[in-house]
């Protein structure tokens, strides 16, 4: 019990770490473990408690992070995770849902880094940072008809790249000024 708590106060001091990184600059974290009788889910309670805002005190994860705070917290338990164990592929299911801008951005580094580290990652994505830095792009599109859907996906060449990350920033109507915006967000991640 002893050593779990130790693992688990590692843990929490690496995952506020890597939550200021992510602009959680008031974060407090905490790793709650207590003891139950065996079972097949194991013989710990382990609960997440976070507080994001100065003053608040620390409560369960799940009760009071919004989507983007937990997307952010996942990003970061899974960033530890491969740092500490040979992962060899890595999927993030649209981990950046409810973040923008900046946290984007930082999200996609914290992405690459975890490439550089020999990850492979697969992310599900809706941003356009988070799929400019990727070294392939996919797109997954679905088709209806009276009967069904159909579900399908393509490996994009570079100039349907550009314009995919293009209709992410503006949307259907594309314009000269998006086009070029997609162009610099992916040359500037080097790809």
């Amino acid at each position: 019990s002893d050593v779990r708590k130790q693992n688990a106060a590692v843990l929490q001091k690496e995952l506020i770490a890597s939550l200021e990184n992510l602009n959680f600059l008031a974060v407090q974290f905490e790793i709650s473990i207590t003891g139950k009788s065996i079972s097949a889910n194991g013989f710990d309670d382990v609960e997440f408690l976070i507080s994001t805002n100065p003053g608040e005190t620390v409560k369960p994860l799940g009760q009071v992070a919004s989507g983007g705070e937990l997307s952010r917290v996942m990003l970061s338990v899974k960033s530890l995770l491969a740092g500490a164990k040979t992962l060899p592929t890595i999927i993030f299911d649209e981990i950046d849902t409810g973040v923008s801008g900046a946290i984007a951005d930082k999200m996609a580094q914290m992405m690459q880094q975890m490439c550089a580290d020999g990850h492979q990652v697969l992310a599900i994505t809706h941003l356009p940072q988070i799929a400019a830095c990727g070294d392939y792009h996919y797109k997954v599109y679905k088709e209806d008809d009276d009967d069904s859907t159909q579900t399908g996906i393509i490996k994009l060449n570079k100039e349907e790249r550009i314009t995919e990350i293009a209709q992410m920033m503006s949307g259907t109507t594309l314009s000269k000024a998006a086009i070029e915006n997609a162009k610099s967000l992916i040359e500037n991640n080097g790809r």
